[in-house]
Order: C-alpha cells, then sequence, then structure tokens
C-alpha cells in the first residue's frame, strides 16, 4: 500500500490534488494530511474521507506527523500543489525500490511556468541525482527508509527539528542517500504541479526560503546554506533556453540571497 502524505496549509488546490488520488487506476492507498490552515482544509479532507492530523507545524515537522501515522509499505511525499496522472500509482507499483524520482510537468501558461518546466527538463535529462545538490528529489520512499531517516535528522537537528520550512525534502534526501543506494529515476512525468506563474509569487517564495535556510546554521547540516552546490548543467533548450534559464535562476536567486543574508 501506498500512504501519500501531504502537508496543507492553504488549500488552494487540496481539490484538485484529492480529485486525481480519487481517480487512480491503482487505488490500493491511503491520504494522510497534515492540517496547518485550518476549518477549511478539514471540511475537505473528511468530505474525501481521508486522515487527517490537525497540528500548527512547519514543513519538515509535519512530514514527520504525516510519516507517523501512516501504515503503507512506500510513502510518497507531496505537497497540494502537485496532484497525480491518473496512472501514477499504477506504475509506481511496477517500479518500487528504496527511493524513486519521478518527472513533474508544469501546469500553466506564463512565462515563469514555462521556464521552470525548463528547468525541470534539464534537472532529469542532463544532470545526475546526487543527494548532495538537491534539485532532482525523490519523492516515493520506501517507509521503513523514511522513519530511519526521520530518527536521524531529529537526532541531527535536535529543537531545530521544528522550525525547518526550506530545505525539508533534502534534508531527507540526503539522510536517505546515507543509508541506501537505491535511487531509481523515472523521467516520465507523473506528478504534476501548479507552480509560481507570477514574477512577484518567485521572488517572495525564495526570499522565503533564502531567510528559512538560516536555520540550518551550526548544525551537521549547515553545507546546505551554500549556494555554489546547486549549481546544475544546461543541455536542453539552446542558447535560447539558456537565456530563459538565466533569466529564472536570477529572479530566484537575488530574493534567495537577500533572504539568507537579512
Amino acid at each position: 500500500m501506498f500512504s501519500i502524505q501531504i502537508p496543507a496549509l492553504h488549500g488552494k488546490y487540496l481539490k484538485e490534488f484529492f480529485e486525481s488520488i480519487r481517480g487512480q487506476t491503482f487505488q490500493d492507498y491511503e491520504v494522510v494530511v497534515v492540517n496547518s490552515g485550518g476549518d477549511r482544509i478539514s471540511d475537505l479532507v473528511k468530505e474525501y474521507g481521508f486522515k487527517e492530523v490537525r497540528r500548527g507545524v512547519r514543513l519538515l515537522e509535519a512530514r514527520y506527523l504525516a510519516n507517523k501515522e501512516s501504515k503503507g509499505d512506500y510513502t510518497l511525499l507531496l505537497d497540494e500543489t502537485r496532484p497525480l496522472r491518473k496512472d501514477a500509482l499504477e506504475l509506481l507499483s511496477k517500479k518500487l525500490h528504496d527511493m524513486v524520482i519521478i518527472g513533474e510537468k508544469e501546469l500553466g501558461d506564463s512565462v515563469w511556468i514555462k521556464a521552470a518546466q525548463l528547468d525541470k527538463e534539464n534537472i532529469m535529462y542532463c544532470n545526475t541525482p546526487e543527494a548532495i545538490k538537491g534539485f532532482a528529489l525523490p519523492r516515493l520512499f520506501k517507509r521503513d527508509l523514511l522513519n530511519s531517516v526521520f530518527d536521524r535528522l531529529r537526532k541531527g537537528l535536535g529543537e531545530k527539528f521544528s522550525q525547518v520550512i526550506f530545505p525539508d525534502h533534502e534534508l531527507i534526501y540526503y539522510e536517505a542517500s546515507r543509508l541506501s543506494s537505491d535511487v531509481f529515476v523515472i523521467k516520465e512525468e507523473l506528478i504534476y504541479h501548479y507552480g509560481d506563474a507570477s514574477l512577484r509569487d518567485i521572488m517572495s517564495k525564495y526570499y522565503r526560503y533564502g531567510k528559512s535556510l538560516k536555520v540550518l546554521k551550526n548544525t551537521p547540516y549547515s553545507f546546505m546554506t551554500s549556494v555554489s552546490r546547486k549549481k546544475r548543467r544546461i543541455c536542453v533548450g539552446g542558447l535560447k533556453g539558456r537565456l530563459i534559464l538565466y533569466s529564472l535562476y536570477l529572479v530566484r536567486g537575488v530574493p534567495f540571497l537577500i533572504g539568507k543574508f537579512s
């Protein structure tokens, strides 16, 4: 059985996400939602009959609580902005590994959405899935492995564990990679993503990311505060694609650095 784990805060795309789960061709799953957002999310979770944990927590702890309440053999770490293609679980059930990196498709038509899609293609086709870089992240984990990962993160971060927002997923992958080398890559786009369509949304998000990164200082994970580890190869899109991606990286990078050093 798959345990689909969802931290929910704003609930904007949660109904679309739930519909994508209900419509799966493979039905052996449970959904565990950690609700940090309020009654509207609770009502929607109850409408679909999924499991809810009602706690006002930050992202890494939300993922931990969801995993603690899960019963499946394998876990999908998703977000309320990431619905699934209708055959995603069926295909994943035939490709079970300790960790699986899954192709994603951006939803929308804005120039920034198209740039983010090009970035995803370069990540999947031009770069190796090294945990130290943290930009190609597994979404599927064997749950026994994930249990051990959270034990290690709680020990390594101590009281800071409950403060982590970003890079929650990168921390999980890093510790998982220290326990297992069984990482499989599915380039097919089985996960969709409602990304940031406007310049303002991108800059606001990456400012928050940079600001939240400071919690890792003076921990065993302080190396993750280095921006240089994010350098990636570009092989898709030609010269025009490079210009588009450099613009995207600038729009993300400037507010990220302002947040990091503010």
